[in-house]
């Protein structure tokens, strides 16, 4: 900066919050002592740049900076005195930890809003002014967090360590890194490099390969599973993967994918040449990494490790080009078949798969919808060997796609079944692709669970169904939609969300939702139904048996009771 912090009292508010912000939305990956140093540049460099601009517009610099821009491996390395934050409140590390495991964005907005104390409003201004693509998802990650806390969590939790208070130890530079600082220097200058932030999540960055190491710097460390691995232990999970591609034996490729992700080894999965692009696709714990040059360029992406599967594995996506997507097989499937989320049956066709590595798979296009592709895929050594479907909702992996019928159908204990082998699933899932835009973040299950089909007013038919989805953290989200068919045309009405709950799953099987629905006439109608197990619904003090109710009240107060005798709470 070019005015001390020291000398302007002006200056020392805005750039401790600042440093919080930063804190917050840096990937915890990086280590505490980088994460901090790198935490306080950004802030810096942000009032140094900005100050005097309005404070909403100097936060949506700071945020740009921080959550689209790649870091280098060595930003936040080449410091003679190693710093850590000061832990103030070590009551609340649990809370600290989970707050860590979110996305970028929503810890940026955990920083505005309960750091800074901004209205929500606010904070959404904030983070579309800074390119995030789904503030609204932001904040309510946010709002499930501190749910899971109880109630205060808002006022009460604060992350354990505080960044803008900090223990200093002095670190002495060994000879053979006092003589390799110039040369870092000098490249740096030549370059134009400055410290930048490590995207995590949904943002990808760009940057040119790093230059030559300085002397006295160690290589980062390639890992790689032996071949038939997964056949040596009962945990089919990305450890066991082996390393796939024409170029696993490239150590210069495969360095400077690791130094791009800043980390001092990880395990190959795939290194090679696709449609005219170099990847490669690392993994590190809980992280994968995808690595892409393309003329001279590149590119690195981060996502959350798809979870261990028994058997329905997910594949990895390596390329999206105009010809399709190419994905990665887990290498114990041996067949795969791709269908768009069109017509009123799947279309199979049989993809081709090269060294683990399938042939472009198109995404269909629609106007207002997303067609997935939906892919099928055998694994005949594991388990019983059934094909099972997964849906490719635009990231890294692909989503377990699964569907329940309504009644008379019966529940099955095992859980809900392929999307393909039950009449009406793939109907239901060609619907949604329409009704609702495509989920953001890694989903790793959905389940489109069909509650209640019947009758609605004035001669029209419904389809009344719950989609359950399950993030690569463990999280879930559940929405409700109403599809109505009158006069050989079909509409949609989303009719509620909620977070991380039972709804919808084996644990929770009752479900009860209402609506304000517009018939054909123009009329409208606040209509009501139940899962197979709702005896009695309640709308405003008036009760009515069955599954299904109807009012012309626009939003009445709802309720339902199943055939034990217990209260349904509604999804609203």
């Amino acid at each position: 900066m070019r005015r001390s912090i020291r000398s302007s009292r002006s200056l020392a508010r805005p750039y401790r919050d600042l440093v919080w912000i930063a804190y917050l939305t840096l990937p915890p990956a990086l280590g505490e002592e980088r994460r901090l140093v790198l935490a306080h540049r950004l802030a810096a460099a942000a009032l140094a740049r900005h100050h005097g601009r309005d404070p909403i517009g100097l936060r949506k610099a700071l945020l740009r900076r921080t959550l689209h821009r790649l870091i280098t491996p060595w930003a936040g390395r080449l410091t003679r005195m190693e710093t850590v934050p000061a832990l103030t409140r070590g009551a609340d590390v649990a809370f600290t930890t989970e707050l860590d495991a979110l996305r970028p964005a929503a810890r940026a907005a955990y920083a505005l809003l309960r750091m800074e104390g901004r209205p929500e409003p606010e904070v959404r201004a904030i983070l579309a002014g800074a390119r995030v693509a789904d503030p609204a998802g932001a904040l309510a990650a946010v709002a499930a967090l501190e749910a899971r806390f109880g109630d205060g969590a808002a006022v009460m939790f604060r992350p354990a360590a505080d960044p803008t208070l900090a223990r200093c130890y002095a670190r002495p530079l060994n000879r053979r890194i006092r003589i390799g600082l110039p040369a870092v220097a000098v490249v740096c200058l030549l370059t134009g490099l400055t410290a930048l932030s490590l995207p995590e999540g949904p943002e990808t960055a760009t940057a040119q390969p790093p230059p030559a190491v300085a002397a006295g710097a160690a290589a980062p460390r390639a890992i790689t599973a032996s071949p038939g691995a997964w056949r040596a232990g009962t945990d089919l999970d990305l450890a066991t993967w082996s390393a796939r591609g024409s170029l696993t034996g490239d150590r210069a490729l495969i360095t400077r994918a690791l130094r791009a992700w800043g980390r001092p080894d990880g395990q190959v999965l795939y290194a090679g040449r696709l449609d005219g692009s170099t990847v490669v696709l690392v993994r590190q714990g809980e992280q994968v990494a995808r690595y892409t040059e393309d003329g001279g360029a590149g590119e690195l992406a981060t996502f959350p490790a798809p979870r261990p599967k028994p058997d329905g594995a997910s594949p990895l996506k390596l390329t999206t080009t105009g010809e399709g997507s190419r994905y990665l097989l887990p290498p114990w499937v041996r067949e795969v078949s791709a269908a768009p989320l069109a017509g009123s049956h799947p279309n199979w066709r049989k993809v081709r798969v090269e060294d683990g590595v399938t042939a472009p798979v198109k995404t269909p296009a629609g106007k207002g919808c997303w067609r997935g592709p939906v892919l099928r895929l055998r694994a005949p050594e594991i388990a019983h060997g059934m094909p099972y479907t997964m849906v490719d909702f635009g990231r890294l992996s692909l989503a377990n796609a699964y569907y329940q019928p309504p009644p008379p159908a019966e529940i099955n204990r095992y859980g809900p079944s392929e999307l393909d082998t039950v009449p009406g699933g793939f109907t239901a899932w060609k619907g949604l692709g329409c009704a609702m835009e495509r989920p953001e973040g890694e989903i790793q299950a959905a389940t489109v669970w069909e509650f209640w089909r019947g009758g609605l007013p004035e001669g029209a038919h419904g389809r009344w169904v719950c989609l359950r989805l399950t993030d690569a953290t463990g999280g879930s989200t559940v929405r409700g939609v109403l599809f109505s068919t009158a006069g050989g045309r079909t509409a949609t009405t989303l009719t509620g969300d909620r977070a991380n709950s039972w709804d919808c799953s084996r644990l929770r099987r009752d479900v009860l939702m209402g609506a304000w629905w517009r018939a054909p006439s123009g009329k409208g109608y606040y209509v009501a139904a139940g899962s197979r197990r709702v005896v009695r619904i309640t709308l405003n003090g008036r009760a009515v048996a069955g599954a299904s109710a109807v009012s012309r009240r626009r939003a009445p107060s709802l309720s339902g009771v199943n055939e034990l005798g217990e209260k349904i709470e509604a999804l609203r």
